[in-house]
């Protein structure tokens, strides 16, 4: 199935607000059973999307995961009608999974604001990325970067297969061509967290990871195009701190997305080439915030994504801010 196709949706019921997704959600960066948080982002903007007329779009999506979602079953979304006037519309998106003992859990919960095209901008400006990036028409897709590290003997099978086993769901959705001069592409999204890098001089705040990612699917509608963004975005932001501090998962007890801030710009169009980076910008008690900005060809910021995740060090073991 493609994407849109695991998205797909059935009504609840008579109630035009209330939606079940056909297919349960699937894994990332977690073996037990717990689903990739972008599924219930990119469930909570299409049901949203669907609320709204097709005149209004989505400029902020803020909120909270309240629980894991369970990648056994599917999502169910409820939207509920805040406020609506001719400029302006806001929904309150409740995601929720029915357990064995027949009771709902809430997974996530969020407010999403959209608004009409306004006739005229006073100002018209967005911040570029950090740095100079290597343009994509000459970058080669990730699985043939990655396959390069193993060949040239900087990382081992058994940890290219581990990658694949953690993020291979991207491949099937997006188009990626990372940047040789961001982190992940060095070292294989943290896995390798011994392997240098050339932004080890600097301070963690400043380090960054960059690709250039494209939709494979051709996307009709509003509503999944803000669903592939929302899903997009939500990728690698919680573990990007410790990828950016030599360290994996057997470093931690605990690593996953507290609360989000999606900011939509305009112009998604997720058909099309866009540059997206991530960086963190603080940790402490227990907790990193980081950031992750898409811009498209042209240079125009598109989205960002804030996050913040805790992380909690394994036994016996404290970590460095």
């Amino acid at each position: 199935m493609n994407f849109t196709q695991q998205l797909a949706f059935k009504a609840q019921g008579t109630n035009k607000n209330e939606f079940e997704c056909l297919h349960p959600p699937n894994r990332a960066g977690n073996t037990a059973n717990i689903a990739y948080g972008g599924y219930a982002l990119a469930t909570a903007a299409k049901a949203a999307c669907l609320s709204v007329p097709p005149t209004y779009h989505l400029y902020s999506m803020l909120g909270d995961y309240l629980g894991p979602a369970l990648s056994d079953r599917p999502l169910c979304a409820n939207v509920r009608t805040i406020r609506q006037t001719r400029t302006f519309a806001t929904r309150l998106v409740e995601i929720s999974q029915t357990h064995d003992n027949g009771k709902d859990r809430t997974c996530l919960i969020c407010t999403i604001d959209f608004q009409t095209v306004e006739p005229a901008s006073l100002l018209e400006y967005s911040q570029p990325p950090s740095m100079h990036y290597t343009h994509y028409s000459t970058l080669a897709p990730r699985a043939q970067v990655f396959q390069k590290l193993r060949d040239d003997g900087k990382i081992t099978q058994a940890m290219l297969d581990e990658q694949q086993r953690q993020f291979g769901i991207f491949d099937n959705i997006f188009n990626f061509r990372p940047c040789p001069e961001g982190s992940f592409a060095q070292n294989l999204y943290g896995i390798a967290k011994t392997l240098p890098t050339t932004q080890d001089h600097l301070p963690i705040t400043s380090r960054t990871t960059a690709d250039w990612v494209c939709s494979y699917e051709t996307l009709e509608s509003a509503a999944d195009q803000v669903a592939y963004l929302a899903f997009l975005m939500d990728g690698g932001l919680v573990f990007a701190p410790l990828a950016f501090s030599n360290m994996w998962f057997d470093d931690i007890s605990a690593n996953s997305s507290l609360d989000f801030a999606l900011r939509v710009f305009g112009g998604v169009d997720m058909g099309k080439w866009g540059l997206r980076e991530t960086k963190t910008r603080e940790a402490s008690k227990g907790r990193t915030f980081g950031e992750a900005w898409l811009w498209d060809e042209g240079g125009r910021a598109v989205a960002c994504m804030s996050q913040m995740g805790i992380l909690r060090p394994a036994k016996g073991r404290e970590l460095k801010l």
